[in-house]
């Protein structure tokens, strides 16, 4: 049978001790005893590697629990529950100032010790998916790119993350504008969570409902009490995908959640503290929907206090080898790295790449899929071939201006899609794109609906 999480016990008194080993053993966990700091130490310092927390009593002969807590590397090595039945409040509050998850009184009932240890391994869970996804940040593939526009581009999400201002992302579909979100909330020290709405897939009657919640019977379906993607992210981030796309109605009241900092779900009538962190995101020109009256001008002003743009792939292609190369190691391994065939690169720099940083990570994908057991080789084919355009066709360069050469692509590209994927939703599937973006270009791109 597989040992449970190790839990460290440090304690000087024997007889605690034996009582919640027997606890622990019960409750399927394994204990690590230790009797004094020293001891504590040792064992965070052993080769197999940490306890998943620590319990600690406060009061000890020598190094006290305190002092001991207060010197511990910051962040905490693990999860800590302190344990005292003599300290005093203030011993309690500072003992949770140094990063104590919780404060249990000896003797503990083992339901509420119980409760101390699951909140505390749950939030050392939480703790070490952060740090992975911070690690994640740094590999390549994330963020990629020495152009000058990305390395600007980083700059300043160094520079604004630590910061509750609001944040407006620009850029084309495809530019990454997610995860310079993500970016932005992991490196801003938050605890909260990220929370996404992508308010273009979202249908306008069920939007005000996901955004603000709703009480038990505010509408038919209703039938219980709901929190809104606001509360939802409280302590957090709120990421607001395809701001330009929401409804005048649903702006209004957003605007005012910005400005109050309360929630007021639908069908109730107290309104709800929150505390989030407002990034929104758009491909459209928001400047210009303001004047057309599709924007709110207040709640642009509100949204774009900082502006990032990310430019399209286009534009720096002194960036296209470093991300094709991150993903590559992303789909097959570090092991298997990127081969270019003769021609690839003046291919890959021809391109126009209108779906972006997306675009170029499906066509690596797509070559680790198809390569077997092989190397992965980048040919000029992946963009000069069925990719670059779905017909057989050719049009000279000058006939055209470059937004007719890309947009006579693109639909030549919906239509092929369409074809095979026999409706929107089975074509923006085919396409990885979403729904409500894609059913919204075949519009402007004049193509049937059917």
């Amino acid at each position: 049978m597989k040992p449970g999480p190790r839990i460290l016990v440090v304690d000087d008194d024997p007889g605690v001790l034996k009582a919640l080993r027997g606890l622990l053993s019960d409750e399927g966990f394994t204990a690590v005893e230790a009797r004094s700091t020293a001891e504590a130490t040792r064992v965070l310092d052993a080769s197999e590697g940490p306890p998943a927390m620590m319990l600690l009593d406060l009061r000890m002969p020598g190094e006290t629990g305190l002092e001991f807590l207060a010197r511990l590397p910051r962040p905490l090595p693990v999860p800590v529950v302190v344990l005292s039945g003599e300290a005093s409040p203030s011993e309690a509050a500072q003992a949770l100032k140094l990063g104590a998850t919780d404060f249990v009184e000896k003797p503990p009932s083992p339901e509420r010790l119980l409760t101390a240890l699951r909140n505390a391994l749950a939030l050392g869970a939480l703790q070490e998916e952060r740090e992975r996804l911070l690690d994640a940040l740094a590999r390549p593939g994330h963020l990629v790119g020495d152009s000058p526009s990305m390395e600007a581009l980083r700059r300043l999400i160094t520079r604004v993350a630590p910061s509750d201002t609001a944040v407006l992302i620009t850029g084309e579909t495809g530019t990454g504008k997610e995860r310079v979100a993500r970016a932005l909330h992991l490196a801003s020290g938050r605890k909260g969570r990220l929370v996404a709405v992508n308010c273009a897939a979202i249908p306008s009657t069920l939007l005000e409902s996901e955004l603000f919640g709703h009480e038990k019977g505010a509408f038919s379906g209703a039938h219980n009490r709901r929190a809104g993607r606001l509360e939802q992210a409280h302590g957090g981030t709120l990421f607001l995908d395809e701001i330009g796309d929401m409804p005048l109605e649903l702006q209004a009241k957003l605007l005012r959640v910005l400005e109050t900092r309360e929630v007021e779900r639908l069908g109730g009538s107290a309104p709800v503290p929150v505390d989030a962190r407002v990034l929104a995101a758009t491909h459209q020109e928001l400047a210009r929907a303001v004047k057309d009256g599709r924007f709110r001008q207040d709640l642009f002003f509100r949204l774009n206090v900082m502006p990032l743009h990310i430019p399209p792939l286009r534009e720096r292609p002194e960036d296209l080898l470093p991300l094709a190369r991150a993903f590559a190691a992303e789909f097959a391994g570090r092991e298997v790295p990127l081969t270019l065939a003769p021609g690839a690169e003046a291919a890959l720099l021809a391109y126009p790449w209108p779906g972006n940083v997306r675009e170029l990570r499906n066509v690596i994908e797509r070559l680790n899929l198809l390569r077997g057991d092989g190397p992965l080789v980048l040919g000029p084919e992946a963009v000069s071939g069925p990719l670059a355009s779905p017909t057989s066709q050719r049009t000279s360069v000058g006939e055209k201006s470059y937004r007719e050469h890309v947009e006579d692509f693109e639909r030549e590209l919906i239509r092929a899609a369409l074809q095979e994927g026999e409706s929107i939703a089975g074509a923006a599937r085919l396409l990885q794109v979403d729904r409500g973006n894609l059913y919204r270009r075949i519009k402007a791109l004049g193509l049937p609906v059917s």
